[in-house]
């Protein structure tokens, strides 16, 4: 008699399989990249530390108010949001590391001032993608809080040049002015207070649009030269644009003599006196710090479009690579904290754009630091061995070498030998139990050997010769894989 028919199964859910996709604007990293990005960041933080700033972390993740204040304005707009419902609170990704800084100074009210801290990590700005433009980003700030004396500010400027100098960029400029002064030219051309802001925006904007392009946008508005979108103008009278854009004209050949320039122009104006006596405060200063004042330069028509900033402004770039744009930038911003505290606080700092500084650094033919994680590989050629390779393995560690042995003991050599190659690996040991007896190792040095195959043409001539490798005793292996990596 047949087995009687079971019920037909049914057909089990297939788990629904997650597209591996990234995020708008966001990237991945892998291996040189982030080593360079570390080397960078080391060799700005032993500059930081020379002038006596102190590290500080703060959470990537701020109440969306902490980020934006109590008016919502542009800054909202490029700030990542959401609604925790479990909490009923609206949170943001941090747009930059300044906001925070003074969040946690309001809340810190006996911490010791003046505060020097420096921080490095990632920001999130809701901006538009392109090539070298993400939403994702990395900085690096110092800051200066507690003292409205104009050192705080000469030390930020004279650190911001030593750390292009340790960074190998002997070659660049920072350009600095005093947002008082700009208050002041405006006030003189009849514009009011109630529009600097704005105003300052499109005057940050000279690199990118030209002075004709401010003119414009003041006024009317104008067609954007790459898009052919129409961007719509303040609409200032023509007499107020006029009168500001005589002020943006001032030049002269030196910053004692642009000094006066600009003195004259705004003689009588109220707030320019007290802002020209902090720019030659800190002339004074930035001199006696010993900085070399050809590399940092007075410059009146500067503007900063961030509206915190009130007093003096500044940004870095390289006098070789001007199309990098602004890779440092600061200034004073004394009104910041009390946002949270009512407290009148001052404070200045200046901002790393790390990403667009390694970018530098590598077109410049300079990048930081290594490009490989491991020295060497211990090759895996018999599975009875595999406690001598990892004997020796650790022997290379505690000796200070970057080291990995191959984890897949079956391998054949070539596919270890590939594996080195392609994470950058410069050396390979070979050990067999013949090479145990004799007290011997062999050593394959890949670059080496990558670039004598370039010159050989015979195979019987390759095998013999075997270029890049060479035997060497077990005992001499540390100390020549040394001096192999020194260079």
């Amino acid at each position: 008699m047949g087995q009687p028919n079971k019920p037909a199964s049914k057909p089990k859910n297939k788990p629904r399989r997650i597209k591996p996709q990234l995020v708008k604007g966001m990237r991945d990293q892998l291996g040189a990249p982030i080593l360079r990005r570390q080397e960078m960041l080391d060799s700005i933080r032993r500059v930081f530390e020379r002038f006596g700033f102190r590290p500080l972390e703060t959470p990537v993740v701020e109440f969306a108010q902490t980020l934006t204040g109590s008016k919502a304005g542009e800054t909202s707009q490029r700030i990542f949001t959401w609604n925790h419902e479990e909490d009923q609170v609206d949170l943001g990704l941090r747009f930059d590391l300044t906001v925070p800084l003074a969040r946690y100074v309001a809340g810190n009210p006996h911490l010791r001032r003046p505060f020097k801290r420096y921080q490095s990590g990632p920001v999130f700005r809701v901006d538009k993608p392109g090539t070298g433009r993400f939403r994702e980003f990395t900085q690096f700030d110092i800051d200066c809080v507690g003292t409205s004396s104009m050192m705080a500010d000469a030390e930020i400027l004279v650190a911001m040049s030593e750390v292009l100098g340790e960074l190998g960029l002997p070659g660049h400029t920072i350009r600095w002015n005093h947002r008082g002064i700009l208050n002041a030219a405006l006030l003189r051309a009849g514009i009011d207070a109630e529009r600097s802001t704005d105003v300052i925006r499109v005057l940050d904007k000279e690199d990118k649009i030209g002075v004709e392009g401010v003119r414009l946008e003041l006024g009317s508005g104008r067609v954007d030269s790459e898009s052919g979108a129409k961007i719509e103008g303040l609409g200032l009278p023509a007499d107020q644009i006029d009168g500001l854009m005589a002020f943006l004209e001032i030049s002269a050949p030196s910053d004692d003599e642009l000094i006066t320039a600009v003195t004259a122009h705004l003689e009588g104006v109220a707030g320019a006196d007290d802002a020209l006596r902090e720019v030659n405060d800190l002339r004074s200063f930035v001199a006696a710090l010993g900085a070399p004042t050809a590399r940092i330069e007075f410059a009146p028509r500067l503007a900063r479009g961030m509206d915190y900033y009130t007093g003096p402004i500044f940004e870095a770039t390289l006098d070789d690579l001007p199309h990098f744009g602004s890779i440092m930038g600061g200034g004073r911003y004394n009104e910041l904290v009390s946002r949270f505290s009512g407290e009148q606080l001052p404070a200045v700092g200046a901002s790393i754009g790390v990403d667009r500084l390694l970018a530098a650094l590598e077109e410049a033919g300079r990048p930081p630091g290594r490009d490989h994680v491991s020295d060497v590989l211990v090759t895996t050629m018999d599975k009875k061995l595999l406690p001598a390779y990892l004997e020796l393995v650790s022997e290379l560690r505690k000796a200070g070498l970057n080291a990995e042995v191959y984890l897949k003991p079956k391998a054949r050599l070539g596919d270890q030998l590939k594996y080195a190659s392609d994470w950058e690996i410069p050396f390979a040991v070979i050990m067999g139990e013949d090479e145990i007896k004799a007290g011997e190792v062999t050593v394959k040095d890949l670059e080496a050997g990558k670039a004598a195959s370039e010159d050989v043409t015979d195979r019987e001539q390759w095998v013999e010769e075997r270029p890049g490798q060479f035997q060497i005793a077990r005992s001499e292996l540390i100390v020549r894989l040394k001096s192999l990596l020194a260079g």
